[in-house]
């Protein structure tokens, strides 16, 4: 009886490991963007529900204790602060610094002095990127190129 030796084939040429990493590689890459994307829109998200939450707390604060608030943002420390007069009351910490806003008063009813605080940095195709302020009402919203519009 004759036996053949049929050597084994088994494993993977050098050329098929160079293509499987080349392919892992390029999926890693466009993983990695798409991540690091979505971490900074929740970021800019973040940062906004913080200033609406303080916004309406400070709102809050001036009806019950009848006492007038002024909203501002402290951009160089990334923080957002309620004051009375010239004591800051409360701050919040950001993790970006770019915000475009106008004066926002909080009168001792609970009124505002409406405007708006937007989003102005690269980061595009956020669920909402700016917050507008009316006399009565705070909303997130979305930037239109002239103003922002409530969600």
């Amino acid at each position: 009886m004759v036996r053949k030796i049929v050597k084994n084939k088994g494993g993977f040429s050098l050329v098929e490991l160079l293509i499987v990493i080349s392919i892992m590689a390029i999926l890693s890459y466009f993983g990695i963007n798409y991540i690091l994307s979505a971490m900074e829109k929740s970021k800019i998200e973040k940062d906004l529900k913080k200033m609406y939450g303080l916004l309406q707390e400070a709102r809050i604060k001036a009806f019950a204790e009848k006492r007038g608030f002024e909203f501002y943002l402290d951009l160089p420390n990334k923080k957002a602060c309620i004051k009375e007069e010239s004591t800051t009351i409360k701050c919040v910490d950001l993790e970006d610094d770019n915000y475009s806003y106008g004066s926002i008063t909080i009168d001792k009813r609970g009124t505002f002095s409406g405007n708006t605080i937007r989003y102005i940095g690269s980061v595009s195709n956020l669920a909402y990127n700016c917050i507008v302020v009316s006399d009565i009402r705070v909303k997130l919203g979305v930037w239109n190129g002239t103003k922002c519009e409530p969600k």
